[in-house]
């Protein structure tokens, strides 16, 4: 059980927690995730705190569980990824067994923008597999990489698969073995078969670059507007739709951007910048 899960269940199963059957109301619908001011993140983190606090007191405490929820709910809105992480997974993992994932995702969505790696895999496996959202192989590809590049052994996993496949990304065995490597370190045994069979078919050389490769590709905190997961996912879309961006490699240049304006010319998509929200939205549409 992951940390994140494991947080949200003991939290929405402790006693007197009658808060769970409270319907927040999902966040606003937005492109990106602002980076709260420093006044409201200060504000956000005594609100979470004291959430926290009043859900499991401290001995000889009162727990408020409704007051609980409220502060709470006001420190995800505020921009608290941790908040926001928390509403999401007491619609995920409610303990009577039902779930929301429709309401859950943007609350994901907002967190994971924050860089809060759970979020990211969880917001992944949603998108995957369409669970209360569209199903997006392709753009979950994209979340898990970001999961993955902050440190997720469940995303590398993820990712290798899809890899191996082909499915949502370009095919790609020897990156897709590296990913395995680092999984299987990460604790995820389920990679060791798929690593011995990749072994034997990608060449030693081959497989030690994209090793060497993949453990450069580390990000922290926020998701900035162009990273490589998203080069990476118009580059496979672009091959997808029969145009040539050059390599699968996450790294922009002339190539990706020429094939990227030939996409927007055949579109009809004029005046938006090659990673536009606007691009991005056509191709994750073609890519459906």
């Amino acid at each position: 059980m992951r940390p994140g899960v494991v947080l949200a269940l003991l939290l929405l199963a402790a006693p007197g927690c009658a808060w769970i059957e409270r319907e927040f109301a999902p966040p606003p619908e937005r492109e990106s995730e602002p980076s709260p001011a420093e006044r409201d993140r200060a504000r956000a983190e005594a609100l979470y705190r004291e959430g926290i606090r009043l859900m499991n007191p401290p001995p000889g405490g009162t727990a408020d569980p409704d007051r609980a929820a409220r502060l709470i709910e006001e420190a995800a809105t505020l921009g608290h990824p941790e908040a926001q992480m928390l509403l999401a997974a007491s619609y995920l993992y409610r303990p009577d067994g039902t779930r929301n994932p429709a309401v859950a995702a943007p609350w994901l969505e907002r967190a994971a923008r924050q860089g809060h790696v759970e979020a990211q895999l969880q917001l992944a496996r949603l998108i995957e597999a369409g669970d209360g959202v569209p199903r997006e192989p392709a753009w979950a590809a994209v979340w898990f990489q970001r999961a993955a590049e902050r440190g997720s052994a469940e995303a590398q996993f993820a990712l290798a698969l899809m890899q191996i496949a082909g499915a949502g990304t370009a095919r790609d065995e020897a990156e897709a073995l590296a990913r395995l490597t680092l999984a299987e370190r990460g604790g995820v045994t389920a990679a060791t078969r798929y690593r011995e069979a990749l072994e034997a078919r990608v060449p030693a050389e081959d497989a030690q670059a994209a090793l060497a490769r993949i453990q450069r590709q580390a990000a922290r905190g926020g998701v900035p507007a162009v990273d490589r997961p998203l080069v990476r996912f118009a580059q496979s879309a672009l091959v997808t739709l029969g145009l040539d961006p050059g390599p699968v490699d996450g790294l922009d240049g002339p190539n990706t951007r020429a094939a990227l304006r030939q996409f927007a010319a055949r579109e009809g998509v004029t005046g938006a910048a090659p990673y536009a929200p606007a691009m991005i939205t056509r191709l994750r549409e073609r890519m459906r």
